[in-house]
C-alpha cells in the first residue's frame, strides 16, 4: 500500500526529469553533488528553504579528524566506539575515520579556510572524549558555517548542479522497491520530480523539540519519507542532547559549542558548586550524554532551570570563540566577565534511516547520508564532531557507488496519484498542536525517560495523528506536523520498547546498561509499532 501526504497526480502535474536528485543542502548534500559532479553526473539539489539552510551551517565546533602529529585513526576509531556505548558498527567506523583525512583535506585545497598555527599546519582543538586534540575548526567557532560556504562556493561553479530552492519535497514515488523519483511542494502546486537515483540528505529531529540547537528545517521529513516508502528506520530511541544550550527565559536556546570546555571551562550549579568531578574521570570533556544527566540531576537538586558555564577562565576566549561571545552579547551576556546559564537541548540524531556503508538503503536507487541516516557510526552516542566527518566521507561514497550504477529509468505506463479529503484544520490549530507536541518531547522523551511517561506520550500521538489520518495536507505547516507526529511516535515507540539505559537513552526505571540490549532496534511500516532488534 502507498503511503501519500498530498494529493497529485504524476500524470498532470508539472514534471521535470534529472540524472541524480539530492534533497537537502548540509555537507552531506553537498558533498554528494560535488562528487558525482565531478563525475560526469548531473544533479539536481532540492532544498526546502536556501541552499543556505542547514545545520551543517549551525554547526560550531568542528570537525573531528586524524591529522595531529600524535594521532592515527586507530586511536580515533577507538574513542568513536568508546562513545557509542556498544553499538557503534566498527565496520562503519573505520571507514570513517580512515577516510576522513582525505576528505577533510580535499575541501581546504578547494578553499575552506580552517584555523592555522603560525607555521601553517592545522590548529587542531580537542572536545568532550577524544583522547588526541583532533578537533579541525574554522574561524574559531563557525567550522560549519565555513564547510558550508566552502561547498556551496564549489557547487556554484559546477555546470552539472542545479539548485532548486523553496521545494519541499512530499512523497517519494516507489512501485515494487524501486524509487522513480519524488514529488514536492512549490509555490503551493505539486511538481513531480523524476530521477534515476534520489539521495536524501535533508538532517535531523531536533525541531521535534522544544528545546533544541537545531534550525528550523530539522523536521525529520526526510525519515519520515522514507519509513513511508518502506524503509527501516534504525536506533530511533538515541536522541543526543547537547550539555550547554543558552537558557535564558523566553529566549530561544543557542548552542554553546563544546570545544568551550575543551578550552578549560568549567561548570558550577547554581550554588556555586562544581559537580563535574564527582559524575565522571574526564569531568567537563566526560561524553556528552554524561554531562547532560550530571547537568540535570543539578538543575533537579537545586531546584533550577539551568546551571552555569563559567568560561572567564578561558584566556583571550571571545577571541577563540567571536561567533558565541557576539550572539551572547546581544543577550546581555560577557563571556568573559559572566557566567553563562544554560541547560541541555536536542542537538543530534543518532538514529535514522538505515542504511548500509555506502549510503544504500533497502530501496533500490534510494540513498541516505548525514544526520538522517544511521549507519551506525555513532552508536548510541555521536563522540563530538564526528558527524561532519561522517557528511563528508558518505557524501562521497555514495557518489562513488551511484556512478557504478546507471540508475531507474521510468518505464512506460507508470504513474502515481492521490485523492483524499483534504486535513480539517485552521492553521493556528496546526501550531498549537505542534508545539504541544514539542514540549511534550522534551519533558517526556528527553535526557532521562520511564514507561509512564513514554506510554501517555504514545497515546497523545496516536490520537493526533488519527486527526490526520488518510487526510491530504495542503500546507508546508500541515506536512511538518504530519512528519512531527509520524517520528515522534516512532522514537518514543523504540524509547518504550529499549528496557535498559546506554548512551543517549537513558531509563529511570531500567538505568543499568545491559549487554542482553547490545542491538540495534528496527522499525517497519510493514509492522506499525513494533520494534524489532538486530545485530
Amino acid at each position: 500500500m502507498e503511503h501519500f501526504w498530498m494529493n497529485f497526480d504524476t500524470r498532470t502535474c508539472a514534471r521535470k526529469a534529472v540524472d541524480v536528485l539530492v534533497i537537502g543542502s548540509g555537507a552531506a548534500g553537498l558533498q554528494t553533488a560535488w562528487s558525482l559532479a565531478q563525475k560526469g553526473r548531473h544533479v539536481l539539489v532540492a532544498v526546502r528553504d536556501t541552499l543556505a539552510d542547514s545545520n551543517t551551517a549551525k554547526a560550531q565546533g568542528g570537525v573531528a579528524s586524524a591529522l595531529g602529529p600524535d594521532d592515527n585513526p586507530e586511536l580515533h576509531l577507538q574513542d568513536t566506539l568508546v562513545a557509542g556505548a556498544g553499538l557503534t558498527d566498527e565496520k562503519i567506523a573505520k571507514i570513517v575515520v580512515t577516510e576522513g583525512p582525505e576528505a577533510v583535506l580535499d575541501l581546504q585545497a578547494h578553499g575552506a579556510e580552517y584555523d592555522l598555527n603560525p607555521d601553517g599546519t592545522l590548529a587542531l582543538g580537542r572536545e568532550g572524549a577524544h583522547s588526541r586534540n583532533r578537533i579541525v575548526h574554522a574561524h574559531g567557532d563557525s567550522t560549519g558555517a565555513e564547510i558550508s560556504r566552502a561547498l556551496r562556493a564549489i557547487v556554484a561553479k559546477e555546470k552539472n548542479i542545479e539548485a532548486l530552492e523553496h521545494c519541499y519535497v512530499t512523497d517519494l514515488l516507489v512501485r515494487d522497491g524501486v524509487c522513480y523519483g519524488v514529488v514536492a511542494l512549490q509555490e503551493g502546486k505539486p511538481l513531480c520530480l523524476l530521477a534515476k537515483a534520489v539521495v536524501l540528505a535533508t538532517g535531523g529531529v531536533g525541531r521535534l523539540f522544544y528545546h533544541t540547537t537545531n534550525p528550523e528545517g530539522a523536521t525529520a521529513s526526510g525519515m519520515a519519507l522514507a519509513y513511508r516508502a518502506g524503509v527501516q528506520l534504525k536506533d530511533m530511541e538515541f536522541i543526543q542532547f547537547h550539555p550547554t544550550a543558552l537558557a535564558l527565559p523566553d529566549k530561544p536556546s543557542f548552542l554553546v559549542s563544546e570545544a568551550v570546555r575543551g578550552a578549560g571551562a568549567l561548570l558550577y550549579n547554581t550554588k556555586g558548586e562544581r559537580f563535574m568531578p564527582q559524575y565522571h574521570p574526564m569531568k567537563e570533556l566526560a561524553p556528552r550524554d554524561v554531562v547532560a544527566r550530571a547537568i540535570g540531576r543539578e538543575m533537579q537538586k537545586c531546584r533550577a532551570n539551568n546551571v552555569f558555564l563559567d568560561a572567564t577562565v578561558v584566556p583571550d576566549v571571545k577571541t577563540k570563540f567571536p561567533m558565541i561571545a557576539e550572539t551572547l552579547q546581544d543577550y546581555g551576556i560577557d563571556m568573559a566577565k559572566d557566567r553563562i546559564p544554560i541547560a541541555p537541548a536536542a542537538h543530534y540524531m543518532m538514529g535514522g534511516i538505515a542504511t548500509d556503508e555506502w549510503g544504500r538503503t533497502s530501496v533500490q536507487h534510494l540513498y541516505a547520508c548525514g544526520e538522517t541516516a544511521c549507519t551506525g557510526l555513532q552508536g548510541a552516542n555521536r563522540l563530538a564532531s564526528n558527524s561532519l566527518l561522517e557528511g563528508l566521507v558518505l557524501g562521497r561514497r555514495v557518489a562513488q557507488k551511484l556512478c557504478e550504477t546507471s540508475g531507474a529509468g521510468l518505464p512506460e505506463g507508470i504513474y502515481w496519484e492521490s485523492a483524499m479529503p483534504d486535513v480539517d484544520m485552521l492553521p493556528a490549530n496546526v501550531r498549537k498542536m505542534s508545539i504541544a507536541v514539542k514540549q511534550l518531547m522534551s519533558r517526556y522523551m528527553g535526557i532521562v525517560r520511564n514507561q509512564e511517561d513514554l506510554e501517555t506520550t504514545i497515546v497523545f500521538l496516536k490520537e493526533c495523528l488519527r486527526l490526520m489520518t488518510d487526510k491530504a495536507s495542503t500546507t508546508v505547516e500541515m506536512l511538518d506536523l504530519h512528519s512531527q507526529l509520524l517520528i515522534s511516535l516512532l522514537m518514543t515507540q523504540a524509547a518504550l520498547a529499549r528496557q535498559e539505559s546506554r548512551g543517549g537513552h537513558y531509563r529511570l526505571d531500567y538505568p543499568e546498561t545491559k549487554e542482553e540490549w547490545r542491538h540495534h532496534s528496527l522499525q517497519d511500516i510493514k509492522e506499525p509499532g513494533k520494534v524489532v532488534y538486530t545485530k
